[in-house]
């Protein structure tokens, strides 16, 4: 495999084990093309193997894919940034990742501290069948995974979990979770799907949100087993919180798919973007301890 490799002229010695641990990841899974690394939104270096010619010497800045990757990756971070902020209100934890997930690819912000992430890509060439749950995303979204975690190790820090694939195997049920109808707070839109996927045991809420409104939000958060998370915060207080947070997500995604049209672009190929996010989704939230894609 050949890899292309670029680096900020801040870079110094002390970022040669992250340079190194992120080369190892892009050779050890062929599924993911593109790796790069950002601290404070300020890109560090990059690794890919998107096949691309490197740039001629003369070449003016921007307009090619890792230009506009370099762009769409720190955009990611300042999100995350900004979503993890807005979700300290609910007394969650730190927001673990962003997942943009496409038609054709994609794309993962994991953090490794609130200031450090890593942003990972994997294109499908195969075009068969749904990319969601298609191997090479799972290996992909893996190894970005198993990056960060091995980022914070080397500041002897302990894993998140991104993604949730350490426990994906054999995930435990909370204590005294079971089948229970999910509380209703809004049933205009697709309440019947929307409350067959929701469940105390790993998914806590399900909402259908379309053109701003919120028209389906069930959740089980009043369930037994989920009391020790409702230490600092009511029940009530959070469900109000998701129900204004939902609606604000169409101005998210405006912004989110801008930055994705731009990078389609520089790919010659159409935007056909959605999206969702670690712990929180367009269609659910759980806890960072049990989520996976």
């Amino acid at each position: 495999m050949e890899l292309y490799e670029e680096e900020a002229e801040h870079l110094g010695p002390e970022f040669d084990t992250t340079r190194h641990a992120c080369r190892a990841a892009i050779l050890k899974s062929p599924a993911l093309h593109y790796l790069a690394h950002y601290s404070s939104g300020v890109f560090d270096f990059g690794v890919d193997a998107l096949g691309d010619p490197p740039p001629a010497p003369d070449a003016l800045p921007g307009g090619s894919r890792r230009e506009e990757l370099k762009r769409l990756g720190r955009h990611l971070t300042f999100q995350v940034t900004a979503l993890d902020r807005a979700l300290q209100e609910v007394r969650t934890g730190r927001l673990i990742r962003l997942v943009l997930h496409t038609e054709e690819g994609a794309l993962f912000c994991d953090s490794v501290v609130p200031t450090e992430h890593v942003v990972g890509l994997v294109l499908d060439h195969a075009g068969t069948g749904p990319l969601f749950g298609h191997p090479a995303v799972d290996e992909a979204d893996r190894a970005v995974a198993e990056l960060a975690t091995a980022l914070r190790a080397e500041l002897s820090l302990g894993s998140l979990n991104p993604g949730g694939w350490e426990t994906a195997e054999g995930p435990v049920p909370l204590p005294g979770a079971g089948p229970r109808d999910p509380f209703v707070t809004a049933g205009d839109g697709r309440l019947a799907e929307c409350a067959a996927a929701a469940r105390a045991e790993d998914l806590h809420v399900v909402a259908h949100v379309a053109g701003g409104e919120v028209l389906t939000m069930v959740d089980h958060l009043g369930d037994p087993s989920l009391a020790p998370f409702f230490k600092q915060i009511t029940v009530e207080a959070r469900r109000r919180f998701y129900a204004g947070f939902l609606r604000e997500l169409g101005g998210l995604v405006t912004k989110l798919n801008r930055a994705l049209r731009r990078w389609s672009a520089a790919c010659s190929r159409g935007p056909c973007w959605t999206w969702r996010w670690a712990r929180s989704t367009t269609t659910g939230w759980v806890p960072a301890s049990t989520w996976r894609a």
